[in-house]
């Protein structure tokens, strides 16, 4: 055999072997713990495709729901995220009463969280991170998910709340002291517990200051020394006390 036909045979042998993974067997469970084992091994296209052909051959096996979710986890850790979210929704709609609803909520959840964004871009993914990880605590308050949906929840708080101070710090240098009030403010009303209040509130004050309106400059510099005595930012309000 020349070198030629060798290497032609050798390829078409690979893509055989690359194929058998996905061939589907007799029986739903042996086939379901095919999918767990290529997930297992982190073979997660693989395993989404492969997932995809169990759920369209056994719609109606005891496997058929956590086939749904397994594939959910595979495009998750496989970093297709839009399909991960399109999957979790399609189980919401397909299972309501399911004892893993759960899990599918925390998967869109950390789908959206996965795509969260700095504090100096668009912050549509992490409205929609924040929402989801809210939805899971008040559909699901005993779940197993639902401490860690509490601290990624402030998590994404404090990002949004340094958004808007930054976007607020943008208008202020702009010289658009209404504009720049109006974030700092949604940061003192929104985002109590982020650490964005302190600069928050020293900027609210400038701003006011800017507009020539010494008392809320005053009342605001006086409520920024009070929670923050020692702060770096209390120290720059002193004038306007």
């Amino acid at each position: 055999m020349n070198h030629f036909l060798l290497l032609i045979t050798m390829l078409s042998m690979l893509a055989a072997c690359a194929k058998a993974p996905l061939t589907m067997h007799e029986s739903a469970k042996a086939d379901f713990e095919k999918a767990r084992t290529m997930v297992d091994d982190g073979a997660y296209d693989e395993a989404d495709v492969f997932l995809e052909r169990f759920i369209n051959r056994y719609p109606y096996s005891d496997y058929a729901s956590s086939a749904e979710l397994l594939r959910i986890y595979a495009t998750y850790k496989g970093d297709r995220l839009e399909l991960t979210q399109v999957l979790a929704e399609r189980f919401k709609k397909r299972h309501p009463r399911h004892p893993d609803l759960a899990y599918a909520q925390y998967m869109l959840a950390m789908s959206w969280y996965q795509q969260r964004a700095e504090p100096d871009r668009e912050q549509a993914p992490t409205l929609e991170a924040r929402k989801a990880f809210e939805e899971l605590i008040r559909d699901f308050p005993a779940s197993p998910y639902a401490a860690e949906a509490k601290t990624r929840l402030q998590q994404l708080n404090n990002l949004l709340a340094a958004h808007e101070l930054n976007v607020g710090q943008f208008y202020f240098e702009k010289h658009r002291f209404v504009a720049a009030v109006n974030r700092f403010q949604n940061v003192l009303q929104h985002y109590q517990n982020s650490p964005a209040i302190e600069q928050a509130l020293y900027y609210l004050a400038a701003s006011y200051d800017a507009l020539k309106m010494k008392k809320q400059a005053h009342d605001v510099a006086l409520l920024l020394g009070h929670n923050y005595p020692k702060g770096e930012w209390s120290q720059k309000a002193q004038g306007w006390l």
